[in-house]
Formats: structure tokens, C-alpha cells, sequence
């Protein structure tokens, strides 16, 4: 605990910048739903950043726009919309959520999500334009264990993974699904090294290779370079990392489930403590390297919350769609009920991995 309590004392300005950070991104999901909730003719009663308990509030055209105490996230209250409250206020009166057609709803719960990705496309966008360390799409070894099956068909450590099978390789995760999925079959692989490509390599990928090697046993980066680019280009690039990152979630619950004997390990998954840990990291490597850990953050809050699970606004738009499907809406007691199991659901895997990230830092 020692080591972590001096990581914040050799890093004071990492809290404030992750406040600010994790608030603002919040803050931009939420206003989506402000948005398109009185763009919808929705009664919007507060616009809060933090939460309660309330330090003040400005009102202003019947809405109150607050600022609360614990200063983390945000939230945006319309009438007829208490998720955890077996009292739903205003339900069913003019300009509340639940007067409106399940498709404005929709709208709505759906505009959170669509904004944390606007967010994060634009500042990754202005991130590559002012130049940062981006993948050059070139895979290289770092390391080859001693016989393996690289180690015995001569790869060596800096050549360079351009195909596999005649398949291009641009990421590690390319290479690694490909020869996981190819165990005991004979593959080719084309080898760039020192800026010449050898002839066609011809390996075979053990199913059950030692522990920490993996089936060709070599450990993979990405090349990084830093650049910059034009806007046009900073905004493909943006569009291709933010698919990246949706599709390494994506394939995350798989990648546990599937995960070979031998094979690395999918990263860890992160709470709070890892994402101040890495905020405080990256904070110290200029503007462009934190604009793109706002982006990604941004996108995996947009992918995590569409989810539909109870508590989150993919579990709330799941009860809108299931309404609209079975022309009835489901009794408000019985979904507040269930919002409410969900999130303590979520608090509970919040505060699980919370602890699991407090053991990394410390080394416990």
C-alpha cells in the first residue's frame, strides 16, 4: 500500500486531471440524453454534474443545472424517468419519458451512447493531427523461445511478421488468433529482416505449448512512429482505432472463455484505480497520448454502457424495445425493481475489481 500511497505523491496533479477527465466524459454521455430530451419535448428537471450530496444549483427555464459534492460523473433527471424509485414521478404526464412513443425513448437513452462516440472520434481525430505515436501496421518479435517452433523454423528477434498463409498481418491479435486457431497445421509466414524479405518460412503452432510461450513461442509488439496528420486522415484514423477498440471488447468475453492452455493472457479488466493509474501515466506524455486516452475510455464507456444489462442505459433501452414489441410496457414497480438489483450488481463488480486493481499497484 506504501507503493501506492507514494504514486500519488509523486503524481498530486494526477487526481484533479482524472476528475476532470472522467467528469467531462461523463458529462458529454449525459448531455446527449439532455439534448434529445427536449429536442423530444421531454421535461428535463436536472442537469447534474457529480453526485449527491448537492452543493449548489443555478435554475434556469424550470430545470436545475447542479454541481454535487462527490465529484464523479454526472447524471440528467427527466420526469416520468426514476429508474431505482417504485414511485415514478410524473409518469405519464405531459412532457414526461414515459408520454412519448417508444422511439423518441429510444432516442433518448440511445443519444448517450451515440455522443461518447462523437466525443471520442473528435478528439481522437485532433489527437493524430497534432501528432502522436500511432501503429506503423508493421508486427515485430521481440522475443523467441528457445526451441520453439519459430526458434526451429529461424525466425529471429526484430524481423518483421508481414503475412501469414498470404494473409496480411497489421496487428498482434491477427497473428495470435490465426495460429491459435491453427494448431498442429502447417503455416507460412513471410519475414521481413533488416528491410529485406526472406523466403517463405514454413512453422507449425503447438496446441499445448509451455506456459508464457504460445503456439509459435514469440512474444509480438505493434511498431510505433510517431506522426502527424492531416485532418482528413487524423479523422480515418480515428474511425479505425475506435472500431479497433469496439472490436477488442467485442472479442474479449470470447478470448476468456476460449483462451487456450499456453496462449496470453487477455489484459486485465480495469476499474477506477488502473484508468487513474494509466491516466496519471499517459498525462506525462503530452496532449496528443492524453487526447487518445480520452478517446478510447470514451468508447469503451459507450460499448459497456449499450450493453443490455439492468442499471444501464443498453438495460433501460431493452425494456423500451420490448415494450414497443409487445404493445404493453412492463409494470414501472417491477423494471425499477430491476434496475435497481442490476446496478447493486454493478457496484459490486465495481468494488471487486477495484480491489483487484489496488493488489496490481501495490503487488499484492
Amino acid at each position: 500500500m506504501g507503493g501506492l500511497i507514494q504514486f500519488f505523491q509523486q503524481t498530486p496533479l494526477a487526481i484533479p486531471l482524472f476528475i476532470v477527465m472522467f467528469t467531462a466524459i461523463i458529462a458529454v454521455h449525459e448531455f446527449g440524453h439532455y439534448l434529445t430530451a427536449r429536442l423530444l419535448g421531454m421535461r428535463v428537471l436536472e442537469f447534474a454534474f457529480g453526485f449527491p450530496p448537492r452543493a449548489f444549483a443555478i435554475r434556469h427555464g424550470g430545470i436545475d443545472y447542479s454541481v454535487n459534492w462527490i465529484p464523479f460523473g454526472g447524471f440528467v433527471r427527466i420526469l416520468g424517468q426514476d429508474d431505482f424509485s417504485i414511485e415514478q414521478r410524473g409518469a405519464g404526464e405531459e412532457g414526461s419519458f414515459t408520454s412519448k412513443p417508444w422511439w423518441a425513448q429510444a432516442i433518448v437513452l440511445a443519444a448517450g451512447v451515440f455522443m461518447n462516440f462523437v466525443l471520442a472520434i473528435t478528439v481522437l481525430t485532433v489527437a493524430f493531427a497534432i501528432g502522436t505515436t500511432a501503429p506503423t501496421g508493421k508486427i515485430r518479435v521481440e522475443e523467441v523461445a528457445p526451441n520453439s517452433p519459430a526458434a526451429v523454423a529461424g525466425i529471429q528477434p526484430g524481423d518483421i511478421v508481414k503475412s501469414i498463409d498470404k494473409r496480411p498481418i497489421t496487428r498482434t491479435t491477427d497473428l495470435v488468433s490465426y495460429v491459435t486457431q491453427h494448431a498442429d497445421k502447417e503455416v507460412i509466414l513471410v519475414i521481413e529482416r533488416n528491410g529485406r524479405d526472406l523466403d517463405p518460412i514454413t512453422a507449425v503452432p503447438r496446441k499445448e505449448p509451455p506456459e508464457g510461450e504460445g503456439p509459435l513461442g514469440i512474444r509480438l509488439s505493434e511498431v510505433q512512429a510517431q506522426v502527424a496528420m492531416s485532418p482528413p486522415q487524423a479523422f480515418l484514423q480515428a474511425l479505425t482505432l475506435t472500431g479497433d477498440v469496439v472490436e477488442q471488447i467485442a472479442e474479449l468475453p470470447g478470448q476468456l472463455l476460449t483462451r487456450a492452455p499456453g496462449s496470453p493472457n487477455p489484459p486485465p479488466v480495469g476499474g477506477p484505480i488502473q484508468i487513474f493509474i494509466v491516466t496519471a501515466a499517459v498525462s506525462q506524455e503530452g496532449l496528443a497520448t492524453f487526447l487518445k486516452l480520452v478517446g478510447v475510455i470514451s468508447v469503451n464507456l459507450a460499448v459497456l454502457n449499450i450493453i443490455p444489462f439492468p442499471g444501464l442505459d443498453g438495460g433501460r433501452l431493452f425494456f423500451v424495445l420490448a415494450g414497443a414489441l409487445l404493445r404493453r410496457r412492463l409494470s414501472p414497480q417491477v423494471e425499477a425493481a430491476i434496475h435497481a438489483v442490476g446496478f447493486v450488481l454493478l457496484l459490486g463488480l465495481l468494488l471487486v475489481v477495484s480491489v483487484a486493481d489496488i493488489r496490481r499497484a501495490t503487488g499484492g
